[in-house]
């Protein structure tokens, strides 16, 4: 699924690139598709490192370790991205929705880069307390009874990792969830509100209307539909996190770390899913989409019988 889902959004990448970035929604969205290959890559990682097999190896690194190092941290990073883009998509449609005749004016292509640039950077403070405190070095592990690189600390991590959970695994997703939450509700309320209009109006400026408010409810409910799934996909994992920030033996080498590992199980396969199937989404809603893509096919037939 993780393979799959890359190659996924490095189509959904293409596709916007064609369409062009005239229209910010495409930078929004392939910025989204980044940070989803960024999560999908992350995923295939853990999966490697907690895979029996490599487990039962005689590589001498403590497995869990590693993995959290160079999977587990890096996902969230990716995830939490994914998030806030999703969010910064649902306000842009809001906007377009309550402002329509303005929104070109507020939301430009400059400003659209500059908030996903934004994300991405911003979201790089929640990685720097973890390898600002935790590195991977030669230690003698006892349980074993072998000499293996794992993870040491510079001081004790809860000092600092007590704020950070706290702010990127529980306000973050939560903040995330309020606000793309609050965003389509605002839509949906002033779409109604907007038929009941337009249901008012002469017959002639009805369907001229009518046409316009068709094509931005395709829009916004495809948008939505991508919020929903990232919000239903997203739920083990905010909760398996916040419980993280609440009982420290779920942590990594804690006393219930185990039982964190299985609901990770869980929460990386939703994740996985939440990450590869917007394609499906936007060809399956998007006509602009599913003209591109088909063009892409044609022209590469045309040039093969060539």
């Amino acid at each position: 699924m993780g393979v799959l889902g890359i190659f996924g959004n490095i189509i959904n990448i293409i596709v916007f690139y064609k369409q062009g970035y005239e229209d910010s929604v495409n930078i929004t969205l392939t910025a989204l598709a980044v940070s989803d290959i960024g999560a999908l890559v992350t995923v295939l990682l853990a999966s490697v490192f907690i895979n029996p097999w490599f487990l039962r190896s005689d590589v001498p690194i403590l497995q869990t370790d590693l993995f959290s190092m160079v999977a587990f941290f890096p996902h969230n990073y990716f995830i939490r991205v994914c998030g806030l883009v999703t969010a910064f998509a649902s306000c842009e449609r809001c906007l377009c929705v309550l402002v329509p005749l303005k929104v070109k004016q507020i939301v430009t292509k400059r400003f659209s880069v500059i908030v996903n640039v934004f994300i991405f950077i911003i979201m790089l403070l929640d990685l720097f307390p973890v390898y600002y405190v935790v590195y991977l070095d030669w230690r003698f592990v006892p349980e074993l009874n072998k000499t293996m690189i794992a993870s040491l600390y510079r001081q004790n991590p809860y000092d600092i990792f007590g704020i950070s959970y706290f702010v990127t695994d529980v306000f973050v997703p939560f903040f995330t969830f309020f606000t793309i939450i609050l965003s389509n509700t605002i839509i949906a309320i002033k779409l109604k509100s907007r038929s009941e209009w337009l249901n008012s109006v002469s017959h002639q400026n009805m369907n001229k209307e009518k046409f316009v408010s068709n094509k931005e409810k395709k829009v916004v409910l495809m948008l939505t539909v991508v919020s929903v799934i990232f919000i239903v996909c997203l739920i083990p994992q905010s909760a398996i996190l916040s419980a993280v920030s609440q009982v420290p033996g779920l942590g990594n080498g804690g006393i219930y770390f185990n039982l964190a590992l299985l609901c990770y199980s869980i929460s990386y396969l939703m994740e996985a899913v939440c990450s590869s199937v917007n394609i499906i989404v936007y060809y399956k809603m998007s006509s602009k989409y599913r003209e591109t893509v088909r063009g892409m096919g044609l022209c590469k037939s045309r040039h093969n019988s060539s």
